[in-house]
């Protein structure tokens, strides 16, 4: 394996963390204050009355128009630049960029009609208020895009190179190929016209009368000019810290061109900033500019509305209060709950809510309801098993002398943490689980090294593959053709819902040289982080992080990171943030399985329809094998920290310095004991559920996906109840086997 390849496989964890402190975000607990924990006597008065039904119609119109207004300049969120200055402007952005006029009035003219056209009749009156609420909402953002058209039109003559730095920002948003010649020309032309504008206002300000050399505007307007200037260059200075370092082509040309469109920028906005102080500088009228009309933009080929019938449609929960306080104000950490603070939570406190859900009719509630109730039920039950058990303060792990720290969790801490997560199997036969999966792909590896002429020496191959990346300044193309690549793939074969604006917004930043020494492979979330060389790095550097970030390795987790994976996951989260209350907390199992569960679905379907692709995705995948077999190990006492490098190298193939990187992280860092097993084997229990519910017939397949996304983060034992078309009652057992028997050790 090449040199420092792997040794922090483990940051792509990092996109797990974000996205659970942005699922964490979009439902947040109440104050602790707020929450009664006192264990209810009747729950019957908690049931959470009936809400509006366009509560998730009005979410889905607000989330929406935000996220279209970050794919345009003023919308976007400014990230500041490595060089040349600039940086978020410190007052409302000027409304620079007729192409997100354009499009929002698009997207406000169609939600408008998709409004107008629902039956009020069948609503309820909160619904029927919502409905009229919401109208009122578009139709006021449709009078202020005239609004800003009006502004847009005003501010021009003050910025008439506005449009050339509004293509470029708006042309890297949306990832467009770029000519760095034709940019540095653009540039080029930028500075001079910068210059011409700061002449003519200049020369305005001197003289009464109005030429061609000249540009007089009342004060009203020049006061609006310095934050429209330091708007521009600040996204003009983002679009080139995008490029620069790692497109020596695009450095090159745009270097000396961006500093002297940049200087020009500044000298600009301080001249305005300066005189703008002056009241008497500036004339009290000039000659009105004259409004431009902006047309919408044309109609989308996927329609950026929802079902909204199918929205207000979706059945409520009424056990979503009753959830909150049985679980209280829950502080997640990364992979795991932490306790919660407040009421002792001792036999007393769960026996009297095993006593309280008896007052419930349990046939009464809806599905959604009857999960809660038996996870409420379940999670009681355990916590009662469990007193006078008491866990080792520091249980015994294998000593050796690699230096690597940790403490070990010990069998039954495993064993408790797995019922956390209701998964019903012992470390023991999740690390057979893990041996069988391994096998698995050890054979497909040999296949796939068969097919390119290496016989069945897999790690030939898997070096062979480390030398297929595109050349400095390639690889922005290569991931977002990956991206993209996905998402057709998805909709052509209509996998799952892949909801127009979420695809319409897919972003990309470049990972800098100071965190791609501690990530050297990209990560994702809201948004792609690339990892590839700068011309800021050694020559090592750059050659590993090439190779670690080749194109077969990315084929395989450039999904996993953004859609259908974490990104879609951020994106539907918030959406159906009011749908039913969140019962995984900072499960892993589904915040890291979802993604990993469409590798296992994409490889099985044959999206990877090339031996190097497959190659690339099945180095993952045994990765992830690896992760359930060691990090067990280790915290049984079985394994010694050098025991799992000697593991990483011998079976795996990893470079010494990759495995002790890996293994350090596992173990001395923040994350729970379950988290690297729970990549693979919450891929696993989602695959076994959709054995169960899709291959049987029971359930489509785009509506079982689009369900998952729903419900959102708990144990997938209970989105097995959800899903399953048994009768659930109140003492019935959850405990559910995914993987059938697992096989012996």
């Amino acid at each position: 394996m090449s040199h420092r390849l792997l040794r922090r496989v483990l940051t792509l964890a990092l996109s797990f963390g974000v996205l659970m402190a942005s699922l964490d975000a979009q439902a947040p607990p109440a104050p602790a204050a707020a929450i009664d924990q006192t264990p209810p006597k009747d729950l019957r008065p908690l049931l959470s009355p009936r809400q509006s039904e366009m509560r998730l119609v009005t979410a889905r119109y607000t989330l929406d128009r935000g996220t279209l207004t970050g794919n345009y300049l003023g919308g976007m969120r400014m990230r500041g630049a490595r060089g040349g200055g600039g940086g978020a402007p410190a007052t409302p952005p000027e409304p620079l960029s007729p192409g997100r006029i354009a499009r929002l009035e698009r997207f406000d003219q169609d939600w408008l009609a998709a409004l107008n056209a629902l039956d009020a009749s069948s609503l309820s009156p909160a619904g029927k208020s919502d409905l009229e609420t919401l109208k009122g909402t578009v139709l006021s953002n449709l009078k202020q895009l005239d609004a800003d058209t009006t502004a847009l039109s005003e501010i021009s003559p003050l910025v008439p190179f506005a449009p050339a730095i509004v293509d470029l920002a708006e042309a890297r948003i949306r990832l467009d190929n770029i000519d760095p010649e034709k940019a540095a020309g653009t540039l080029t032309a930028v500075t001079k016209a910068v210059a011409d504008a700061h002449a003519r206002v200049e020369a305005g300000l001197s003289s009464s009368n109005a030429s061609p050399e000249t540009l007089r505007v009342p004060r009203s307007l020049a006061l609006r000019g310095p934050a429209a200037v330091d708007q521009l260059r600040a996204a003009l200075s983002e679009w080139f810290a995008f490029y620069n370092g790692y497109d020596p082509l695009f450095t090159w040309w745009n270097g000396l061109p961006f500093k002297k469109a940049d200087a020009a920028l500044q000298a600009y906005a301080a001249f305005l900033k300066d005189k703008t102080a002056d009241a008497n500088a500036w004339p009290a009228s000039a000659a009105p500019v004259a409004r431009r009309a902006i047309a919408p933009a044309p109609a989308p080929k996927y329609a950026s509305v929802p079902d909204l019938k199918e929205l207000i449609a979706l059945p409520q929960d009424e056990m979503t209060d009753i959830v909150q306080r049985f679980r209280g104000p829950v502080r997640t950490v990364r992979g795991a709950d932490a306790a919660p603070a407040g009421t002792p939570r001792d036999r007393a406190f769960y026996e009297a809510w095993l006593k309280a859900l008896r007052t419930l009719d349990f046939d009464k509630l809806s599905r959604n309801a009857q999960v809660d109730y038996l996870y409420i039920k379940k999670i009681a039950e355990q916590q009662i098993a469990r007193i006078g058990v008491t866990l080792a303060d520091n249980p015994p792990r294998k000593a050796d002398a690699s230096g690597i720290p940790g403490k070990a969790r010990g069998r039954q801490g495993l064993i408790f943490d797995l019922q956390d997560e209701l998964i019903p199997y012992t470390p023991e036969e999740l690390i057979a689980i893990g041996d069988k999966e391994f096998a698995w792909c050890e054979a497909e590896m040999k296949k796939a090294s068969r097919e390119l002429g290496l016989g069945d020496d897999w790690k030939a191959a898997l070096e062979k593959m480390k030398g297929i990346h595109p050349p400095p300044g390639g690889q922005v193309g290569v991931i977002r053709d990956l991206m993209f690549e996905a998402v057709d793939y998805l909709r052509g074969r209509d996998l799952l819902t892949v909801p127009a604006v979420a695809a319409e917004s897919l972003h990309m930043i470049m990972m800098t040289p100071e965190r791609q020494l501690v990530n050297p492979f990209f990560t994702g979330g809201t948004e792609i982080s690339v990892s590839y060389p700068t011309d800021t790095m050694d020559y090592d550097a750059r050659v590993q992080s090439m190779r670690g970030n080749n194109t077969p390795f990315s084929h395989a987790t450039a999904f996993h990171e953004m859609i259908p994976g974490h990104n879609l996951v951020f994106y539907t989260g918030a959406r159906y943030r009011g749908y039913r209350p969140a019962l995984g907390g900072n499960s892993p199992f589904y915040g890291e399985g979802w993604p990993l569960y469409w590798e296992l679905t994409m490889y099985d379907i044959g999206f990877h329809d090339t031996p190097e692709k497959r190659v690339g995705a099945l180095f993952w995948r045994m990765h992830r094998c690896a992760r359930i077999i060691f990090s067990l190990r280790f915290h049984m006492g079985d394994w010694s920290p050098q025991e799992c490098v000697d593991f990483l190298v011998d079976r795996v193939g990893f470079e010494r310095e990759n495995a002790i990187g890996e293994v350090r992280r596992s173990f001395q860092g923040d994350y729970a004991p379950l988290y690297q097993a729970a990549y693979l084997l919450g891929g696993l229990q989602l695959r076994g559920l959709r054995k169960e519910i899709v291959d049987s017939g029971e359930m489509r397949e785009k509506a079982f996906h689009d369900e998952i996304l729903r419900q959102g983060s708990m144990p997938i034992t209970l989105l097995r109840l959800v899903f399953s078309r048994q009768k659930l009652t109140r003492d019935m057992s959850i405990d559910w086997r995914f993987y059938g028997q697992a096989p012996k050790q």
